[in-house]
Parts: C-alpha cells; structure tokens; sequence
C-alpha cells in the first residue's frame, strides 16, 4: 500500500504530471511566501507521519526490522521519492516507468526487509 501511495508522487501518466506541476508551482510560490511555506512544511510532515505509520506497521508485523528509526526513515523515502518525482519529470525518457518503480521499490527493499506474520498465517 505504501509503494502504491508514493508512486501516485511520481509523474508516471498526465493525471499525476498535471497534480506533480501543481506541486512543483506551489513549492515556487512557497518559496517567496511565508504562509504558503507554512502550508508546504505541514503537508510534508503529513505525508512522512504517514510513512512512518507505515514503517511502524511493518515493525509490528514483521516487515521492518524492531529497531529501525521509523521517523528517520520516513525523511529518506519520502524524500527519495520527491527525488525521484523531479528526475522523471525533467527526464521521462531517461526515468522510464518501469525503470522509477524499480527505484522506488529497491528503495523500501532497505526498510522493509521481511515477509509480514500475518499473510504468512492466512
């Protein structure tokens, strides 16, 4: 579910082109503007509270490893992925679908190391 959500960042067909240049014009705007940035920093510590839920989840099932800086972890996916986002839009040719998805999967590889108790039991 998570890969799903991040990917849904990454301009991958025009519905998610059109929303990644509404966020790329606003990031612009943020930048000259207090309350906009204010909007921005709040938006982005949502999406790696969200994250870091998730990596909290895997902890519990067994998908993450106990110990792991779920936090810390969230800034790296989630900036990875904003990464990510911005080389396949300034290169769509060079950061093909498949090519980012692969990306993006490896990256959550490092974080979710292991197989969740709960499908093993059902």
């Amino acid at each position: 579910m998570l890969r799903q959500a991040l990917a849904e960042l990454i301009p991958l067909d025009d519905a998610r082109r059109a929303e990644f240049l509404v966020r790329l014009a606003f990031a612009d705007q943020a930048a000259h503007n207090d309350r906009l940035a204010a909007v921005q920093r709040e938006t982005l510590a949502v999406i790696r509270s969200r994250v870091a839920q998730a990596i909290g989840n895997g902890t519990e099932c067994g998908e993450v490893a106990e110990g792991v800086d779920a936090a810390g972890q969230a800034l790296r996916i989630v900036a990875f992925t904003e990464g990510l986002a911005l080389h396949t839009h300034i290169d769509p040719d060079g950061t093909p679908e498949p090519a980012a998805l692969a990306a993006l999967d490896e990256h959550l590889g490092h974080v979710f190391t292991g197989p969740c108790r709960r499908a093993q039991r059902g």
